[in-house]
């Protein structure tokens, strides 16, 4: 079956859906009037029967026909890229559109996200054209060539360079209204839910305050829920059906990529798109929102612009690099509109050599005219609120106090220990107990496993060394970089590093060994860090 045909059967599924629903509501109403016909009088029975079928009956009308999708619904934050502030981008779109034939965008959007599409405002489902959005990942300016680029453009163009782009158009409409009905029955029945579980709460906590048992009933989410499932059976027919033309029109724009940039550039920016977005997810979990919980962010436009030094950090671009040529293997899912990646670089990489090379080899960043100043304006509309009230520090002095702050709340179970023994809450109030011959009753306060909770005697002196010497170690980095005597420094290419004094680290370890023995020395250590400066009557808190 051709795409075409396929999305022709789509639709028909589509109006199927509907008419489904619509033969829910119709055949209840047929049972009430048989039933009114054979009883011949209004009896309770029947009024219960019909109370019954309303119930059937409401959801079905008021999700599927009434219920309209906001107009926002799937719209996405981001800073509208005019013709005049970016020529050289406009230029590169105006091209491609041209080259395949179709009718450009009326608008550019920078979005965070590492991805590319043209949106199009249709009516009648997608039959009836209207005004088209292009939307470009701010990552895949960061992170490809311009060749690249426009591979990827000319991509998301040739979706309407095909015949069949209506049809198709028309299951992605088709997609969201059937993934709307469903997911406002669920809506409906996890509310329901929620209530009836309060009100089975409620008359539990009656019955017990009367000495008798709870009921034992469980909160469903009552019809909706039902619902839901009997549609969401039908839905998955359509989205066999539907994601199986969304598949073929992705091959089908892939080689309109391949035929406008060319074959070799092409596949590199497949290969790179998962690439991209594995670095991405990366870089803000690690780097970006680092210092999140110590009020702290990255220099304005760095939010999602630091990226660029991650994947120009020689060690990083080497792992990104191997990644990008070990694709994993993946099945195609019958109900994803997008074929394995590792599939569709396969079919680009077959076709003839054109001899066209990786294309324009320049960085896409270059088309954005004052990059910084626009990533800064993404950062405004896309960030959550909270993000205004976080304090913009550069990249050194994030990382040293981002780190510091993730030290210390490690060190809370330390310094609760540490109180409840009546010592201060200071790596020299920890070397007091270890004096005083109460480490293991401190270490006997931290969490413990359950193995190391049922020890004892000299077994359970075992597991509690390492706790301590670990103990030691953490309180002693945090008081010194309390004081600033010690701290982390950035890198690209790993985790951040720890910088002590000069000559504190060839002698830590010996001095921790030596405090955490059966007849431990706490001296070592008090000496390295009255050498590093830091006195025990000056000693910071943990």
């Amino acid at each position: 079956m051709n795409t075409s045909a396929r999305a022709a059967t789509a639709v028909a599924l589509l109006i199927g859906f509907y008419l489904l629903a619509l033969g829910i509501v119709v055949g209840l109403l047929v049972l009430d009037i048989t039933l009114y016909q054979a009883s011949g009088e209004l009896r309770p029975t029947l009024i219960k029967v019909w109370a019954l079928t309303a119930a059937v009956a409401y959801p079905v009308v008021r999700v599927v026909f009434l219920t309209r999708r906001r107009k926002d619904d799937g719209e996405v934050a981001g800073v509208l890229l005019t013709r005049e502030r970016q020529p050289a981008l406009w230029a590169v779109v105006d091209r491609i559109s041209e080259r395949t034939g179709v009718r450009g965008p009326a608008e550019i959007r920078l979005v965070p996200e590492v991805n590319a599409g043209v949106l199009e405002e249709t009516r009648l489902l997608g039959l009836v054209p209207g005004k088209r959005h292009l939307v470009i990942g701010a990552p895949l300016l960061i992170g490809l060539t311009e060749g690249e680029l426009e591979s990827v453009l000319a991509h998301e163009f040739g979706h309407y360079s095909n015949r069949d782009v209506k049809l198709a158009a028309v299951t992605v409409a088709g997609r969201r209204a059937v993934l709307h009905t469903i997911g406002g029955l669920h809506e409906r029945a996890d509310e329901h839910k929620a209530e009836e579980a309060a009100k089975l709460a409620a008359k539990a906590e009656k019955r017990l305050a009367k000495g008798r048992k709870p009921s034992g009933a469980v909160a469903t989410g009552g019809v909706d829920r039902v619902l839901a499932k009997f549609f969401t059976l039908y839905a998955k027919l359509y989205f066999r059906v539907s994601e199986a033309v969304g598949r073929r029109q992705e091959y089908a724009a892939d080689q309109v990529a391949a035929q406008l940039a060319g074959r070799d550039v092409t596949a590199a920016a497949l290969r790179r798109m998962p690439v991209l977005g594995s670095a991405q997810d990366f870089y803000l979990g690690s780097y970006a929102t680092i210092g999140w919980d110590a009020g702290l962010l990255p220099p304005a436009g760095q939010v999602y612009g630091g990226l660029a030094h991650l994947l120009a950090d020689p060690k990083r671009r080497e792992e990104l690099a191997e990644y990008a040529l070990e694709l994993p293997s993946e099945q195609p899912d019958p109900y994803d509109s997008h074929p394995p990646i590792d599939r569709r670089v396969a079919a680009i990489e077959a076709l003839p050599d054109d001899g066209r090379g990786p294309g324009a080899t320049g960085p896409a960043l270059a088309l954005l005219h004052e990059a910084e100043r626009v990533l800064t304006e993404l950062e405004a509309v896309s960030l959550v609120p909270e993000a205004a009230r976080k304090q913009r520090v550069d990249w050194p002095e994030l990382v040293r106090a981002a780190m510091l702050v993730h030290a210390r709340e490690a060190a809370v179970p330390a310094r609760g220990a540490l109180t409840a023994l009546g010592l201060p809450p200071t790596v020299h109030g920890l070397l007091d107990a270890v004096d005083a011959g109460r480490a293991w009753e401190f270490t006997g306060r931290l969490p413990r496993s359950e193995e190391a909770a049922a020890a004892t005697g000299r077994a359970a002196r075992e597991f509690a060394r390492p706790v301590l010497r670990k103990e030691l170690a953490h309180a002693t980095v945090v008081t010194l970089a309390e004081a600033g005597l010690a701290g982390w420094e950035l890198s690209w290419s790993g985790p951040a590093e720890l910088h002590l004094p000069d000559g504190f680290a060839k002698r830590f370890d010996t001095a921790l060994d030596a405090a955490c023995t059966d007849t431990p020395d706490t001296e070592p250590l008090r000496a390295l860090l009255a050498g590093a400066g830091l006195p025990s009557a000056t000693a910071p808190a943990v």
